[in-house]
């Protein structure tokens, strides 16, 4: 297939994509809308409702992406860059709207293998993303790597959600606990990703969910500052979540990706 054929096939996927998520977004799957499934599984590390607007950003993003990709994919290096992101976007596409489906029906465990397999295929197109010289690439370094940062703490929540859902006793320890443990695991999880792809803009999405955790633990929230260790480590590890984009961004030569990624 075609650099032109698969841009557009790309943009087609976004779509539908886009079309599925809103419907499972108003209740119209199952009857029942994602927040509403959300909150029938409530964990001590789901942000707060206004977090999830970054879906709007996120896929205006990618609009903003995918249409440049058609209107320069005659230019060589946005062939090659469309040959290697193609066939990962479509397994995320694909991946997302099966997570629509599952997580609407409640079959939260096989949601929850989806989503991961979601977020794994979002780092390898990020991973294939091109030097970010042009306003192109930088846009698709933004776009990319703002989704894959989301994906992160969303797959995140999402094995929570399925823990609540078995009744899992955490072996006898604290929620509390458990959700400090899974704070820093997704911290160090997000490094561990970081030392690879090195794109700036992953922890930012990361910072602004971990605002939205501590939206639900301050005073006013729905947990009314009943779990002050997690209030806490929301503010430290939100901030050194922005400290690592500004770290990476200085260290890729203030970009969002590292200039010596090459195009092969």
């Amino acid at each position: 297939m075609k650099a032109t054929a698969k841009s557009w096939l790309n943009l087609g996927l976004y779509l539908l994509t886009l079309a599925i998520n809103t419907l499972g977004a108003i209740g119209i799957i199952n009857g029942m809308s994602q927040r509403a499934i959300s909150d029938a599984y409530p964990t001590l590390i789901t942000p707060s409702t206004s977090t999830f607007s970054i879906w709007g950003v996120i896929y205006a993003l990618l609009l903003i992406s995918l249409v440049f990709m058609i209107i320069t994919n005659k230019d060589e290096r946005t062939t090659k860059l469309i040959n290697k992101i193609s066939v990962p976007f479509w397994v995320s596409c694909g991946a997302n709207i099966l997570w629509i489906i599952t997580f609407s029906y409640e079959w939260i465990g096989i949601s929850t293998l989806l989503i991961l397999a979601y977020a794994v295929s979002l780092a390898i197109l990020v991973g294939r993303l091109n030097t970010p010289d042009g306003i192109g690439q930088k846009v698709n370094a933004l776009a990319f790597g703002v989704y894959l940062g989301w994906l992160i703490i969303a797959s995140v929540v999402n094995v929570a959600a399925f823990l609540v859902q078995v009744k899992w006793d955490g072996f006898g320890l604290a929620a509390g606990t458990w959700a400090l443990i899974i704070l820093i695991v997704a911290l160090l999880l997000t490094c561990l990703i970081q030392l690879r792809l090195r794109n700036a803009a992953i922890t930012l999405p990361l910072a602004w969910a971990y605002f939205g955790i501590w939206q639900q633990h301050r005073a006013q929230g729905i947990f009314a500052g009943q779990y002050p260790a997690i209030v806490a480590a929301t503010i430290i590890i939100g901030v050194i979540y922005v400290l690592i984009a500004v770290y990476i961004f200085i260290q890729n030569g203030r970009c969002l990706l590292p200039k010596s990624r090459t195009e092969a």
